[in-house]
């Protein structure tokens, strides 16, 4: 079917999910066409398959203070430009809840139902005027003169070219791209599960890095929960039960027996989900006792530990129960793991903390110093996972993709540039402001956007939602002031 007739003059932007459709919607509000592609059958990306928390810090100092490797800039532009953001959705039709403190309290956020989001977005999408193209697929990016000037489609085994004055880069990461993944995260993905949609493989940032757009730090992190690990890979919907999120007052071991990190660190558990993809296979068990089996875990849904566990071994993942930490590290010889080891290690633990030389742990133990000393004792099979991926692209404060000829190291600072918010205010600049070469008619959105968290987690699905509307509306006025 030939493709309908549409304005060169327009936007298109990759990728369907919370940040795409905020990105589109936006574009749109700013008076010009928009395409918009989704590689999948239907619209929804990672945001529709997670808990639907649209959260970042509520002061951004903290987040500044736990993320100190993160962008700076970025960070900024989420911090200021969120609650308008959080506004603008409702306005869409999206059902929000009020604003509340999680991830203890050190972050604000308010709650959506992914399904009722996404379809509300998609809808008034298409009211606005939108072209929506599923199982559409970005191939390349059309350049002339290093300008972008549109984009090349892949849609039922052909490819199609199609102008463009901006695109909006929303594809969600590089997370299912087994080559990606083994060339910046670790070498064996398959010691990941995919907690994610099969959809985000880095298209994105393979057509935009081909035409000379800059990487962003941090290309190995990663975000994910360890999941408990039955046999066989999850549905879409089925890795949120059995998510492990209380790994960091657990004792975390390898498939060796051994501690392999401070698992208290972090956030979040997903802290602890970054140093387990590194082990043997991806796989442990997280060990606790019954008082932190009976106690709320650490995620902003408070759900007491048990019903995790009791959900992972419904799920069919190995969950072993024993009355002495003895017996516990024998039974766990039965998964190859050498029961003095187990027992050495938990010895160990339990006596340094009792004693109060905590200090003396290694690896060190910062945080929750609690010893597994209330029986029962229970040890959860677990594997890593990845979500999505913290590396991508560059962008300025316009969201703006950045060339990596660019380097603020030897290039002059000049005045800060005005960022569109629904303030219509300035977005402030942190640090020494330098001048940085763009990829004009180019932006970036979501986890297409790299180093907005570096190791540590800058905030749910805020991230995706500030940006998308920061590209959107700065991408609107690009076309429209070119026209």
């Amino acid at each position: 079917m030939a493709s309908k007739q549409v304005d060169a003059n327009r936007v298109v932007v990759c990728g369907g999910g919370l940040s795409g459709l905020t990105a589109a919607i936006s574009a749109l509000e700013a008076g010009v066409p928009v395409t918009l592609l989704e590689k999948g059958a239907e619209l929804g990306g990672n945001a529709i398959l997670s808990g639907g928390m649209i959260w970042t810090y509520a002061d951004y100092d903290r987040m500044r203070a736990d993320i100190p490797n993160g962008d700076a800039m970025i960070q900024w532009m989420i911090h200021e430009n969120i609650d308008a953001a959080r506004t603008w959705l409702a306005t869409q039709g999206v059902d929000l809840g009020p604003d509340q403190r999680c991830h203890e309290d050190f972050g604000l956020g308010r709650q959506m139902q992914p399904p009722q989001a996404i379809e509300a977005l998609g809808k008034r999408f298409v009211e606005l005027g939108g072209d929506l193209r599923l199982e559409s697929s970005l191939d390349s990016l059309i350049t002339d003169n290093g300008v972008v000037r549109g984009v090349r489609i892949a849609r039922d085994d052909r490819v199609s070219d199609e102008a463009a004055r901006a695109v909006v880069l929303a594809t969600g990461g590089f997370q299912g791209n087994s080559e990606l993944l083994t060339r910046y995260v670790l070498k064996n993905p398959g010691n990941l599960y995919l907690r994610s949609n099969p959809w985000s493989t880095g298209d994105a940032f393979l057509a935009a890095t081909q035409i000379g757009a800059a990487a962003s730090p941090g290309m190995h992190n990663i975000y994910g929960h360890a999941l408990a690990a039955p046999p066989a890979r999850f549905t879409k919907w089925e890795f949120r039960d059995v998510s492990q999120h209380y790994g960091q007052k657990a004792v975390a071991i390898n498939l060796r027996g051994e501690r392999f990190c401070d698992e208290s660190l972090g956030g979040s558990e997903d802290t602890l989900n970054q140093s387990l993809i590194h082990q043997p296979e991806g796989r442990g068990f997280y060990i606790i006792d019954h008082a932190l089996y009976d106690a709320p875990d650490m995620h902003a849904s408070k759900v007491v530990t048990r019903v995790i566990v009791d959900r992972a071994k419904k799920a069919g993942a190995p969950v072993v129960v024993a009355d002495t930490i003895e017996e516990l590290s024998k039974k766990l010889a039965a998964f190859g793991i050498p029961a003095p080891r187990v027992l050495r290690e938990l010895t160990e633990f339990n006596h340094l903390l009792q004693s109060g030389r905590g200090d003396d742990l290694l690896p060190p133990r910062k945080l929750h110093r609690l010893p597994l000393i209330h029986p029962p004792f229970y040890a959860v099979a677990v594997k890593a996972s990845i979500t999505f991926t913290m590396g991508g692209l560059q962008i300025d404060n316009l969201g703006r993709v950045v060339r990596r000829t660019a380097s603020s190291s030897v290039l002059a600072p000049v005045p800060a540039e005005r960022a569109l918010d629904d303030s219509d205010t300035p977005v402030k600049r942190i640090g020494v402001e330098y001048r940085q070469t763009v990829i004009e008619g180019l932006y970036a959105a979501g986890c297409d956007v790299g180093n907005i968290s570096h190791h540590e987690y800058a905030g749910g699905l805020a991230p995706a939602l500030a940006t998308g509307r920061v590209a959107g509306r700065n991408a609107g006025a690009f076309v429209k002031k070119s026209r």
